[in-house]
C-alpha cells in the first residue's frame, strides 16, 4: 500500500507539472523504461487525457494510475515483441502506416487552411437574407453537358421537350446544394434554361418544375444559414487554392496504365 501511495504522489506531481505547462522539459521526463526504451511523461499524459475524454467520471487514484502505467508498459512490450518477429517489416504494416501518415498530414493541412480562411470569411446580412429567400422553393433541374459549344447552343435553342437530357436533379432545396454551378442555376425561373461554362465544359440547366415549401422564421435559422454560407465560401476558396497548386505542379499521366486498369476491371 505504501508503494502505491508513493506512486500516486509521484504521478500526481508529474501530471501537475505537465498540466501547469512547465514546457517541453517536463513532457520529456522519463516515467519508466522497458528493455531500455523510455516511456515519457508526454505519452502518459496523452493516455490519461484519452481516458478523461472517453469517461468523464474517470478519476486519479493510486489504482487507476498504476493501471495506466502498467497498460503503457504492456503496450511497449507487445510492440517490442512484434518488432522481434519483424512484423513491422511486412508490406501490410508499411502500407497501413503510410496510409495513416498521409491521412494525418492531409487532416492537419485541412485544419490549417480552415484556420487561415476563417480570418477572411464572413456572411453579410444581405447574403443571409438572399439565402433565406431561396429556401421558399424546391426546384427540379434537367442538365445537359458537353465540351462542344456549337452543340450546346443548338440544344439551348431547341424545345426542352425535344432535348435528350443527361441528368435530372431534384426536387432540391437551395440549402441542400453543394455545387457552385447549381447554386448559380437556382435563380433560373421555372420553364426556362441557361447555359453555364465551367472548366472547359458547357452546361445547360433547365428548370422543369418548382414547388413552394414552408420555411421557419429567419430568426430561428439565421445561425444555420450563416454557417452554410461561410462553409460554402471556404470550400470555394479551398477549391481555388487546390486548382492553383495543381496548375503550378508537374503532373504526368500514363494513359496506357490507366487503360490497362480499366480493361482489368471490366
Amino acid at each position: 500500500m505504501r508503494n502505491k501511495a508513493l506512486l500516486f504522489c509521484a504521478m500526481c506531481i508529474l501530471v501537475s507539472i505537465s498540466v501547469i505547462g512547465c514546457g517541453k522539459k517536463s513532457q520529456d521526463k522519463v516515467l519508466a523504461t522497458v528493455n531500455g526504451e523510455p516511456i515519457r511523461a508526454a505519452e502518459f499524459n496523452r493516455s490519461l487525457a484519452m481516458n478523461f475524454k472517453r469517461d468523464p467520471s474517470f478519476s486519479l487514484t493510486p489504482e487507476t494510475l498504476e493501471n495506466q502505467v502498467n497498460m503503457l508498459i504492456d503496450r511497449r512490450l507487445l510492440i517490442q515483441e512484434a518488432r522481434k518477429r519483424e512484423l513491422d517489416q511486412t508490406d501490410r504494416f508499411i502500407s497501413t502506416i503510410k496510409t495513416f501518415w498521409e491521412q494525418t498530414l492531409i487532416r492537419d493541412l485541412m485544419a490549417e487552411k480552415d484556420r487561415q480562411m476563417k480570418e477572411s470569411v464572413f456572411a453579410s446580412k444581405d447574403e443571409i437574407i438572399n439565402f433565406y429567400d431561396k429556401l421558399a422553393s424546391k426546384k427540379t433541374f434537367k442538365v445537359f453537358k458537353s465540351t462542344d459549344k456549337v452543340l450546346v447552343l443548338e440544344f439551348f435553342r431547341a424545345n426542352p421537350a425535344s432535348v435528350e437530357w443527361q441528368e435530372k436533379i431534384g426536387p432540391i432545396g437551395y440549402d441542400e446544394i453543394s455545387s457552385d454551378l447549381l447554386r448559380e442555376a437556382f435563380v433560373i425561373p421555372r420553364g426556362q434554361m441557361k447555359v453555364f461554362k465551367n472548366d472547359g465544359s458547357y452546361y445547360i440547366f433547365y428548370v422543369s418544375d418548382e414547388k413552394k415549401v414552408s420555411i421557419s422564421p429567419l430568426a430561428d435559422i439565421r445561425e444555420d444559414i450563416k454557417k452554410k454560407i461561410i462553409n460554402a465560401k471556404k470550400q470555394k476558396m479551398f477549391d481555388a487554392w487546390l486548382k492553383e497548386v495543381r496548375g503550378e505542379s508537374e503532373i504526368k499521366m500514363n494513359e496506357n496504365v490507366l487503360k490497362g486498369i480499366s480493361h482489368d476491371k471490366k
